[in-house]
């Protein structure tokens, strides 16, 4: 059996898909330690050449499968089932790894019952992430997210997998890190399993999908409540007094909102400050997230609970 199965989701990302795949070639450990597995989620670029020419390149093992769109937690779900390694290591399609990633996952699997967590960078360096300053506060908070983690495949299958009711963007991993916790798998951290989480900096074109974003988020914030109504989801995903006030305060009871912004959104991205701007934008839309939240809170619950 093999030490990893690297277990990919994609669809339509074959720039920076191959600039991942690529690191991943250039792994320290042996290529007969670890495969990789791409599930792809009825991409329609060039995913499937891009593929069959990395795999004439040699190095370690591929699994490739094409498949109707189903969204991530399906495809994450087929990357489980077809993998055939020790432990499972999620990374996005955008993440380009540094060549001892691997390396550092193996070193904290030791025996605990633990799945362990990697640094995600963000970068807008799409010629070079790996250069991408790291500040002493780059960890996310969030438990078990999937964009660098690794997990034994058999505490992934007692787990159940990933919930496939999360069809919209958000909270389908940290869903699933619930329920490992509630198995008594722990975490641990590794700053040097290091990854870098392509974003391209923010510019005005990004509204419209980023408020469909924050949108997305709200419905499926929903869901994940309704299936583990705690307070710590509750704080997760802005239910409680103090989010709606602080919400409240940053909007001006609602006043103030991404139309109304735009003006101070132009002026910082004309002053080549695209990260703040897209901090601001963020804000303004959080409120439609926040809505979207409640109205789904509001109406029945029609969903079946899978896992």
């Amino acid at each position: 059996m093999k030490r990893f199965s690297v277990v990919i989701a994609t669809y339509n990302r074959g720039p920076i898909l191959e600039k991942c795949l690529r690191a991943l070639l250039t792994q320290s450990i042996s290529s007969d330690r670890f495969e990789i597995v791409v599930v792809d989620d009825g991409s329609t670029d060039d995913t499937p050449q891009l593929i069959e020419r990395l795999k004439a390149e040699g190095g370690p093992s591929w699994q490739y499968l094409w498949q109707a769109n189903r969204g991530r937690s399906h495809a994450r779900n087929v990357g489980i089932e077809m993998a055939k390694g020790e432990l499972v290591v999620f990374i996005d399609s955008d993440v380009v790894v540094v060549p001892e990633f691997l390396s550092e996952h193996d070193k904290l699997h030791t025996g605990k019952r633990v799945f362990v967590q990697g640094l995600a960078v963000n970068t807008d360096n799409f010629d070079d992430p790996l250069s991408t300053p790291v500040g002493p506060g780059a960890f996310s908070a969030a438990f078990f997210a999937t964009n660098n983690v690794s997990v034994a495949r058999a505490y992934l299958k007692q787990a159940g997998g990933f919930d496939e009711n999360f069809t919209e963007y958000g909270w389908e991993d940290l869903e699933l890190g619930l329920r490992l916790k509630a198995i008594g798998v722990g975490m641990v951290r590794s700053r040097a399993a290091r990854g870098f989480h392509w974003h391209p900096a923010f510019s005005m074109q990004d509204m419209p999908g980023l408020k469909r974003i924050e949108e997305e988020r709200g419905r499926m914030a929903a869901y994940f409540f309704r299936k583990h109504p705690t307070l710590d989801v509750r704080l997760m995903i802005q239910l409680t007094a103090l989010h709606h006030a602080l919400n409240w305060l940053v909007t001006l009871g609602g006043r103030l909102d991404e139309v109304k912004a735009e003006p101070a959104l132009k002026w910082l991205l004309e002053r080549g400050k695209p990260a703040l701007a897209q901090q601001l934008a963020i804000l303004m839309l959080n409120q439609y997230n926040l809505r979207e939240l409640h109205a789904a809170l509001a109406r029945p619950n029609q969903a079946t609970v899978h896992g």
